[in-house]
C-alpha cells in the first residue's frame, strides 16, 4: 500500500504494520460501498459487511489504544451486553428477569390446537434476524475508534465518505436524467418515480446521506481558507493573493463536490434530509471560523449569513423541495398519528418492548382510523419511538444518553483541538443531524447510511483527545501539520 499523504505533503513518520493497512482498506471499502447494493437493505448485504467489517477489526488488533479509546470501547461493550440481555429476555421461554410474555401467545394457542410457549416478542425468532443492522454498525463504530486515533487514517476516511458520495451523487444524476424510474438504470423503483433516489431506495436517506458528503465537502474547503487565512487586516483581495495556483485548484475541487452532492441532495425533495442538512452545514461553517470572528456578535453573525446562503440555495437549487414545503408543510398528519399509536405501543410494554424488528407486526393492532389505507406502514418514522417501542425504554434510554455524550466529547474535541478540527466537527454535525433525522424519518435505520454514520462517529471520538505519541499508533504528535501546497 503506497504511505499516507497528509494535507502539509509528508507521510506518517511511524509505518503501520500490514495487517493494520490492509484492515484501514477493507474498512474504508465497506464504508464506502455500503450505500451501493440500493441501502444495503435486507438481511444478506447487512451480513456480508458485519464478515468484512468483523475481518477489519481483527486486523486492527496490533494497534496501540489509549486510555480514552479503551473508555469508549468499554462504554460500547456495556451497551451491547445491555442489547443482548434484552434480546434473550424478548425470545427466551424462560427469561432471567421474569418479564411477562406477550398476551397474544395465549389467544392464539386458545385458537390453534398446537402448544405455543409463549415470550415477551409476538415474533420468537424476529429480534434475531433484525440484529443484523446493530452488529454492523458496532463493527463500524468500534473500527473507527481504533484507527481514528491516526490522523491520517481518520482524514483518510472523511476523504472516502467524501469521494464516494461525490461519485454516487455524479451517478445518481445522470442516470436519474435518462430514465428516473429506476436506480441506476437498473432497479425499477416502486415509488419516488419523480424523486432521485439512487443508491438508496427512500427518497429521505438519499437526502440526508447527500447532505452528509456535502457537508464533508464544505469543510474541506473552510479548512483550505483558513490554512490561507491573512495574519492582518482580512479582505478578499488579500486572501485571493494567498491562495496560489494549486491551493485554489483544491479549493475549485472542494467546491465541486459540494455543489455536486447538493444538487443531488436537492433532487430527492426531501423536505426533513434538506433542512437538516443546511442547518448542520450553516452550523458547521460557523462553529468553524468562530475563532475568526469578533467575540460579542460574531458566531450570531455567521449563523445569519449562512441561513441567507443557505436558503438562496433552496431558491436556486431546490425548487421540487420548497414546493412540497408549500404544499404540505413540514410534516403531514400520517406522521403524528403513527408517533401517538407508537407511544401506546411503548405504554403498553415500556421495559423490554414488543421486540426487536416487530413494529410492523405490532402496529397494525394500534393503527387509528385517521391514518390513511395507503401504503404499510412498517416504520414508525422515528428511529427512537421504534427503538423504545421495540427494545423497551430501558434499551433507549441507554443508547440516548450514550449518543448525547458522545454528542459532549465530541464537542468537547472541537473546542479543544489546535488541529484537524474538521474530523470531530464533521462527526458531531453528521451524527446530529442523522440523529435530528431520525426523529421523523428511519434514516438510520437503514445500513447503508447507518454505517457510514457510525464510522463517522467513531472516527470522530477518538480524535475528540489529545494524542499522547504512543508509538506504534502513527498518532498525530508525530506528525507535522501545515498549510497545503
Amino acid at each position: 500500500m503506497t504511505p499516507l499523504r497528509l494535507p502539509s505533503g509528508s507521510s506518517e513518520a511511524t509505518a503501520l504494520p500490514l495487517p493494520v493497512r490492509w484492515s484501514s482498506w477493507l474498512f474504508c471499502a465497506v464504508v464506502a460501498l455500503a450505500p451501493l447494493p440500493l441501502g444495503s437493505v435486507g438481511v444478506i448485504a447487512p451480513a456480508i459487511w458485519s464478515i468484512l467489517l468483523g475481518i477489519a477489526l481483527l486486523g486492527v488488533l496490533p494497534m496501540r489504544l489509549r486510555g480514552s479509546q479503551l473508555a469508549i470501547l468499554a462504554v460500547t461493550a456495556l451497551l451491547t451486553v445491555l442489547a443482548m440481555l434484552v434480546l434473550h429476555e424478548q425470545s427466551a421461554v424462560r427469561p432471567w428477569l421474569g418479564g411477562a410474555p406477550n398476551a397474544l401467545w395465549a389467544e392464539a394457542g386458545k385458537l390453534l390446537p398446537a402448544e405455543l410457549p409463549p415470550a415477551v416478542t409476538i415474533a420468537r425468532s424476529q429480534p434475531f434476524y433484525s440484529a443484523g443492522v446493530a452488529i454492523a454498525c458496532l463493527l463500524s463504530f468500534a473500527i473507527g475508534v481504533v484507527l481514528g486515533a491516526n490522523r491520517a487514517l481518520a482524514r483518510g476516511l472523511l476523504w472516502v465518505v467524501a469521494v464516494a458520495g461525490l461519485v454516487y451523487a455524479i451517478s445518481g444524476i445522470v442516470t436519474f436524467a435518462i430514465d428516473p424510474a429506476r436506480i441506476y438504470l437498473l432497479h425499477e423503483k416502486q415509488a419516488h418515480l419523480e424523486w432521485l433516489t439512487s443508491p438508496f431506495v427512500n427518497r429521505n436517506t438519499a437526502g440526508i446521506y447527500y447532505g452528509c458528503c456535502a457537508l464533508i465537502w464544505l469543510l474541506f474547503g473552510c479548512e483550505l481558507i483558513e490554512w490561507r487565512w491573512p495574519s492582518r487586516r482580512v479582505s478578499l483581495p488579500r486572501l485571493l493573493a494567498r491562495l496560489d495556483m494549486p491551493a485554489r485548484r483544491r479549493l475549485a475541487g472542494h467546491a465541486f463536490g459540494w455543489l455536486t452532492c447538493l444538487l443531488a441532495m436537492f433532487l430527492t425533495g426531501s423536505r426533513g434530509g434538506v433542512g437538516i442538512s443546511l442547518l448542520a452545514a450553516v452550523a458547521a461553517g460557523a462553529i468553524f471560523f468562530r475563532k475568526r470572528m469578533p467575540r460579542r456578535y460574531g458566531l450570531i453573525v455567521a449563523l445569519g449569513v449562512g441561513s441567507l446562503v443557505a436558503l438562496a440555495l433552496l431558491q436556486l437549487l431546490g425548487g421540487g423541495v420548497g414546493a412540497r414545503f408549500s404544499a404540505m408543510g413540514l410534516s403531514d398528519e400520517g406522521r403524528f398519528s403513527t408517533y401517538r399509536a407508537t407511544l401506546r405501543m411503548i405504554w403498553d410494554h415500556p421495559w423490554l418492548g414488543d421486540g426487536f424488528g416487530t413494529f410492523e407486526w405490532v402496529y397494525p393492532a394500534y393503527r387509528t382510523d385517521d391514518i390513511s389505507l395507503r401504503g404499510t406502514w412498517n416504520r414508525a418514522h422515528n428511529s427512537w419511538l421504534e427503538l423504545a417501542s421495540d427494545g423497551g425504554m430501558l434499551m433507549a434510554g441507554a443508547v440516548m444518553i450514550a449518543l448525547l455524550a458522545a454528542f459532549g466529547v465530541l464537542a468537547h474535541g472541537v473546542r479543544t483541538r489546535r488541529r484537524d478540527v474538521i474530523v470531530p466537527l464533521a462527526a458531531l454535525c453528521a451524527s446530529v443531524a442523522g440523529a435530528l433525522h431520525s426523529m421523523i424519518d428511519f434514516s438510520l435505520q437503514i445500513t447503508g447510511y447507518a454505517v457510514v454514520i457510525a464510522a463517522l462517529l467513531g472516527t470522530g471520538l477518538s480524535q475528540s483527545f489529545r494524542s499522547g505519541g504512543a508509538a506504534g499508533t502513527g498518532s498525530d504528535a508525530s506528525v507535522t501539520a501545515g498549510p497545503a501546497g
